[in-house]
């Protein structure tokens, strides 16, 4: 009688762990350290992003997941600056843009291959980042968010007055195809794979940095920057470096933006796009590698869904954000494994009731 009891609690708990195994890896759980666990996450969200572009053909598709790749790029490189570092900006468009029009100008005006401006899209928003970084990062909170955001306008109105070498309003047209060693990414599953090629490299970069002494400096600044000056931390070095570094992957996202739309336009670098990275951070969790990878991809696709619906785009993007706050304010990610492991513990601790009983 007992044994069958026990047998009947086994097959209880398979039906409901089973569901809740496939839910954890489909959800990023920042706080997983087991090194099995962790392959074992990683390799499928790999083979997921190998394997989608294959099951599902349509362009469309193709080219709404390259687009989420660049925006994640651009949102991992923020989540740096916003989640580990604990500051605030709303200029990383700025540096987006920069890294799109150096790539358009170096290849259109100079014929240079965009293998070489795809580098130098990177050193450009890298340098301007770090010039700009030294004073307005002696600022905090929102008063960094107002000076961030100031830059990011002072470039869209410099971009637009300099008609001779950004094109002014117009923009710059006829940018090359990515293109190696004349190997050249001119469909969208192409892009695809480079696109998340690049994501990829750069995700492995900020894990392992994260997980460096550099990685603790950062959450020790986000924590408290006078509790971390006092045990030697350089707040002011680190910050600038950090910022530098989040600047140098939007340069990249840009340089990869502008080969896949072949246009450098300052439309596409204004306020509209500063909001929805910011949410892309937010939704994924900050302080969460995976987290702006899953938020560009949904607000991507969100986007997608609002395009028709364009001149409301603002007010919706800010009531989602609203939402957000409110309801997940570390993230959907974080807040459904959290769920999920409050739920296996529950199960795990009414089995052992059960068989007490008995």
């Amino acid at each position: 009688m007992v044994d069958s009891k026990k047998n009947e609690f086994r097959k209880r708990d398979v039906f409901y762990l089973a569901p809740l195994w496939l839910l954890s890896l489909i959800a990023p759980d920042p706080y997983l350290y087991h090194k099995k666990e962790f392959k074992k996450k990683d390799l499928f969200y790999l083979g997921a992003i190998c394997l989608a572009p294959l099951i599902w053909f349509d362009p469309h598709f193709h080219h709404l997941m390259v687009l989420a790749g660049i925006y994640a790029i651009l949102a991992l490189g923020l989540s740096l600056f916003m989640g580990y570092a604990g500051q605030i900006s709303l200029g990383h468009a700025a540096f987006f843009g920069i890294g799109a029009y150096t790539t358009a100008i170096l290849t259109t005006r100079y014929a240079l291959p965009t293998f070489v401006a795809f580098w130098a899209s990177a050193v450009s928003a890298a340098v301007i980042a770090y010039f700009i970084g030294r004073p307005i990062l002696k600022l905090k909170g929102y008063f960094l968010a107002l000076a961030t955001l100031g830059f990011g306008e002072i470039f869209l109105v410099i971009v637009r007055e300099s008609t001779d070498l950004t094109g002014g309003v117009i923009g710059i047209f006829g940018i090359p195809w990515f293109s190696v060693m004349g190997f050249s990414f001119d469909t969208y599953l192409k892009q695809y794979y480079l696109t998340w090629g690049v994501l990829i490299g750069l995700f492995i970069f900020s894990k392992n940095l994260v997980r460096s002494k550099v990685g603790r400096a950062l959450l020790a600044v986000a924590a408290s920057e006078d509790a971390a000056s006092s045990v030697g931390i350089n707040v002011p070095r680190i910050k600038l470096e950090i910022f530098v570094l989040g600047a140098a992957f939007a340069g990249v996202a840009g340089s990869l933006f502008a080969c896949v739309m072949s246009i450098a336009n300052p439309e596409a670098f204004s306020l509209g796009l500063t909001v929805p990275i910011v949410m892309m951070v937010i939704l994924g969790g900050m302080g969460n590698l995976y987290g702006p990878i899953a938020g560009a991809i949904l607000l991507t696709w969100l986007m997608d869904v609002l395009s028709r619906y364009q001149e409301y785009s603002l007010p919706i993007y800010g009531v989602i954000l609203i939402l957000l706050l409110i309801f997940f304010p570390d993230g959907i990610g974080t807040r459904l494994n959290v769920r999920v492991i409050y739920l296996i513990g529950y199960w795990a601790k009414k089995k052992k009731r059960d068989e007490g009983k008995l």
